[in-house]
């Protein structure tokens, strides 16, 4: 999941977009699903062979949450610089804890091979030594958030968090498309459009797949922000006339979207994958309204808890799974399969969710308040835009 915005129902906040938000939390939980290296049965299933394009649904999130909070409130160097500081709190904290996590992680696999416990296995290279993609360039580029920009081969240390580094240099592009070109035209859109389709594009020529992380990321998650934005435009437009159309229609629409987005993720490999901007512009246009009663289901409370820890579940996740798969080996002889696969993916995401939300509430709220209580290298701004 992205570094995703959060989203508050609070009184000083007009806008809460319930659905979006419980299907944030429902597709952590997919990625945490994902990214298990066991096999289940879940993890058979069509969907989660496709399942990296789910990070895009993430992306296009964020920006239609930033448009629509922040689209007309930004104002200048100094709202600007107070923007990127909320969302380097929002980010940042969970993101240093966790590579902390992993670097701990590095260490006691070269303390586990100097002592004998571990084997090393042919062509295995053990972290921050000799060729290691794991060393202090890489973890120099976590610390500056520039690792989904193809200074490294491969992943390093936290995998998912390449989308953090990612959609923090595209809060930065957000705000200078704010600033300094203030789209309100049909036309700006046209061209914002435009451009997005061409990152596809560029995209589709030099990757087989949408499966993009590491090189140009960055790229990736550009243009599936900017549908975001896209989405929230024509949210603001279509709004006086949708918001007329009935429960009825609104539930057909989105039974229409879940199976049409379902079959693209199924269906839709390979190239296809490029054509996805359609599909979450379209799907974060439609239940934005929380019309229909698919909406009503996703905005259930169970929903909205998991997207309060979700960006703690898409950044512990993968830690976990790593410490499932080395236990379960060691124990079992062989990681479990079928049945009782399942059974170890239940207890896996218990895990996920109460390590989930201690971080969110020891590490990622006190990180965020107390950077957010920072003051400013220049006159204080006042505190005009929400808290997201």
């Amino acid at each position: 999941m992205s570094g995703p915005a959060e989203i508050k129902p609070q009184s000083g906040q007009p806008e809460y977009y319930a659905a979006l938000d419980g299907f944030r939390g429902l597709l952590a939980v997919f990625v945490a699903v994902y990214h298990t290296i066991w096999l289940s049965h879940p993890q058979r299933w069509a969907f989660f062979e496709n399942g990296p394009v789910i990070i895009d649904l993430f992306f296009a999130l964020s920006g239609f949450l930033m448009w629509r909070l922040y689209s007309k409130k930004l104002q200048g160097p100094a709202g600007a610089l107070q923007f990127m500081k909320r969302r380097f709190a929002r980010l940042y904290p969970l993101h240093v804890f966790m590579l902390a996590v992993f670097v701990g992680f590095a260490i006691l696999r070269l303390v586990a091979h100097k002592i004998g416990i571990a084997e090393t296995t042919p062509g295995e290279v053990l972290p921050f030594e000799t060729g290691s993609i794991e060393n202090w360039g890489s973890l120099l580029q976590h610390l500056t958030l520039t690792h989904a920009f193809g200074f490294e081969e491969a992943l390093t240390f936290n995998p998912p968090s390449w989308t953090i580094g990612a959609e923090f240099w595209t809060y930065l592009v957000f705000v200078g498309v704010v600033l300094w070109c203030r789209p309100s035209k049909f036309w700006h859109f046209v061209i914002m459009a435009l451009l997005v389709s061409l990152i596809y594009f560029a995209l589709s020529r030099v990757r087989p797949n949408l499966n993009i992380t590491y090189d140009l990321g960055f790229w990736r998650c550009l243009a599936g922000f900017f549908s975001g934005v896209l989405a929230a435009a024509s949210f603001a437009y279509l709004r006086p006339y949708l918001r007329k159309l009935s429960v009825k229609g609104f539930t057909a629409l989105e039974i229409t979207m879940v199976l049409l987005g379902t079959a693209f993720v199924i269906y839709c490999g390979g190239k296809l994958q490029f054509l996805v901007g359609p599909i979450i512009f379209s799907f974060i246009l439609l239940f934005a309204f929380d019309g229909g009663l698919i909406s009503r289901f996703m905005s259930r409370p169970i929903f909205l808890y998991l997207a309060k820890i979700s960006y703690s579940v898409y950044m512990t996740h993968v830690i976990i799974a790593f410490a499932f798969g080395i236990v379960l080996k060691r124990g079992l002889g062989e990681l479990p399969t079928g049945w009782a696969g399942d059974f170890w993916l239940g207890i896996y995401l218990c895990v996920v969710l109460v390590v989930s939300h201690l971080t969110w509430r020891f590490v990622e709220k006190p990180g965020g308040r107390w950077i957010r209580a920072l003051q400013l290298p220049q006159k204080r701004v006042a505190k005009t835009e929400p808290s997201v």
